[in-house]
């Protein structure tokens, strides 16, 4: 079955996931929109936290073409640390980069969508599995799944497609482009940095980018079930989380982490 040209916008589209879902939505022949921070011609210069600026970047877009078939809210980054001892306006460069800055990219290329549309939020397997010193980025991408089924709900019946994908780890420069903060104070000692320490150890473990990109690149193509998970380990844990209670997950988790 021939498949039909779209017009597609992808934010983060200069590294890791971003920059391969561009690639290979254009080598399937797609007019491809990317936006992001050190983009050049064609794409778009655009901070997704400076929500002015996201918008104008998306308003260009659909000038560009008429119209918007496939928006893939892909701009994201890490933070680690003590919950309690963050920085809240690390916090809030959190939550304004994997949360707000994804649902308003959404919001923003829903005016410019018709029926067959497709809303992609790139979320994380960490959505479903809280980690200790890692809770403001579970948190913040827990936050964009629950939105993401809201727009399920709410644009099933208009011909709109939304999903959230969540992959776990690919090794991309997202681990060394985390913000990280060690200081545990007198309360958590050093376990802050060793928590952290033991996650980038895994480096080698982590998926490979081309594979789950296409992966990736599938579902968000599919885009009928309200979240894929990309992985099979984060699969069978997904499974076993729901029939765990939820002290023994987590206490699990603490220890491994």
């Amino acid at each position: 079955m021939k498949r039909n040209k779209q017009v597609v916008v992808i934010t983060g589209s200069t590294s890791g996931i971003g920059e391969k879902l561009c690639e290979l939505y254009r080598a399937a022949g797609d007019d491809v929109v990317g936006i992001a921070r050190r983009a050049t011609p064609p794409d778009i210069v655009a901070d997704v936290t400076d929500f002015a600026q996201l918008r104008s970047a998306i308003d260009e877009a659909a000038a560009r073409y008429g119209h918007i078939d496939t928006v893939i809210a892909c701009a994201g980054g890490g933070l680690s640390g003590a919950s309690e001892l963050l920085p809240l306006e690390e916090i809030e460069k959190q939550t304004a980069l994997n949360f707000t800055g994804a649902l308003e990219t959404a919001r923003a290329a829903l005016g410019f969508m018709g029926d067959g549309g497709k809303v992609v939020f790139i979320s994380s397997a960490c959505a479903l599995f809280a980690l200790p010193y890692r809770a403001m980025y579970c948190a913040s991408k827990a936050a964009i799944n629950m939105a993401a089924f809201g727009l399920y709900m709410e644009l099933k019946d208009k011909g709109i497609r939304v999903t959230s994908i969540c992959p776990g780890d690919i090794k991309t420069n997202f681990t060394e482009n985390r913000v990280k903060f060690s200081d545990g104070g007198e309360r958590y000692g050093d376990a802050p940095k060793i928590s952290a320490q033991k996650i980038d150890s895994r480096e080698n473990k982590r998926m490979k980018l081309d594979p789950a990109a296409r992966k990736i690149f599938k579902y968000c193509n599919k885009c009928r079930k309200p979240m894929y998970i990309v992985g099979a380990k984060y699969k069978a844990l997904n499974f076993f989380r729901h029939l765990l209670p939820q002290k023994v997950m987590l206490d699990l988790t603490a220890k491994l982490f």
